[in-house]
């Protein structure tokens, strides 16, 4: 008994597992009206932080676009928008609490409540960074379940008379009601924020800023091993905003592997016939690419992250933006 029938399950349960995005670009459009960009002196030095102060307050539009396509054929695409107020609840000594609060939270899919995100409407989460910006963790998470559950009631009232949406409602909010599985609502949206500050000094004839780092795992749940090379790559003339890039990309020998073992596992499981050693030559892409327009003050002005899966006849993208409104 083949196997090759797993791949098409794998990546629509991948596809609902990431959420959302869509084609990659390397660069930015313009963000910052009446700048424009030039080689600053190579001298000049920049180390992505937050100066931020109690009571800042910005605010953002939010988009996040997935398009899967097999054999070169759009089989799914998705995209929602979200409106978030980015707060500056307090600061103390060496850590600062920030608050997100989603608004407007609006899909362009009919099987919106397929995604859990349907429920955060209204909803805010708090969490801990340090006096650069990197993020340390989450706070008051109880009170970001109560909202949670009071935003899934308003979403129930406007399915009264269809059970299965009501069911569907009541199993996100059951799945995602807790302080483990709540944060995974926001986690990639906020870490995509804070990404760049705090990890190097940066010129732009310097080179890349590289570590190791991890990435969610496509066939199994430990994280898989990734590098991220981080670069500054242009200097506003006005030299009050800059664009910092990233690239991470997975392990390709651990990803093999990984999915090997995953092939062998199932097999066993359906008893069929265990995979040829020639699957650890399978080609596997496996990237995220982030590139954001950082304020000399730390506010990001626009950013768009993109992750790419390109395996068997399947090419996933997902992409997330960033607008600064006011």
């Amino acid at each position: 008994m083949k196997i090759n029938f797993t791949y098409y399950l794998f990546f629509l349960f991948f596809s609902i597992k990431i959420f959302a995005q869509d084609p990659i670009q390397d660069t930015i459009s313009p963000v910052v009206k009446n700048d424009t960009i030039f080689n600053a002196p190579q001298e000049t030095i920049i180390f992505p932080k937050t100066y931020w102060n109690i009571g800042n307050e910005k605010r953002y539009n939010v988009t996040t676009s997935e398009v899967k396509l097999e054999d070169d054929t759009i089989s799914h695409q998705e995209q929602y928008t979200y409106n978030v107020i980015i707060q500056v609840e307090n600061v103390y000594q060496n850590e600062t609490i920030v608050k997100w609060n989603f608004r407007n939270v609006q899909f362009n899919s009919k099987s919106f409540l397929n995604n859990p995100f349907s429920l955060v409407n209204n909803v805010s989460i708090s969490f801990k960074i340090d006096q650069d910006g990197r993020f340390l963790g989450y706070t008051d998470l109880d009170k970001t379940i109560k909202q949670l559950v009071l935003s899934s009631e308003d979403l129930e009232n406007k399915y009264l008379d269809n059970p299965t949406a009501i069911a569907l409602i009541k199993k996100n909010l059951q799945q995602y009601s807790t302080e483990e599985n709540i944060v995974k609502l926001f986690d990639k949206d906020i870490r995509q924020f804070h990404h760049f500050y705090g990890k190097s000094n940066f010129t732009l004839e310097s080179a890349p800023f590289v570590y190791q780092s991890y990435m969610d795992n496509l066939f199994s749940t430990s994280p898989t091993p990734a590098t991220t090379e981080l670069k500054l790559n242009e200097i506003g003339v006005s030299q009050t905003n800059y664009i910092m890039s990233s690239f991470q990309e997975a392990d390709k020998d651990w990803l093999a592997n990984s999915w090997y073992s995953y092939l062998k596992d199932l097999a066993t499981k359906l008893g069929s016939e265990q995979p040829s050693e020639k699957r650890l030559k399978d080609d596997i892409k496996y990237y995220v690419k982030t590139t954001s327009r950082i304020k000399d003050n730390g506010w990001i002005s626009y950013s768009i992250e993109t992750k790419k899966v390109k395996f068997q006849d399947t090419d996933y993208t997902l992409e997330r933006r960033f607008e600064l409104v006011d």
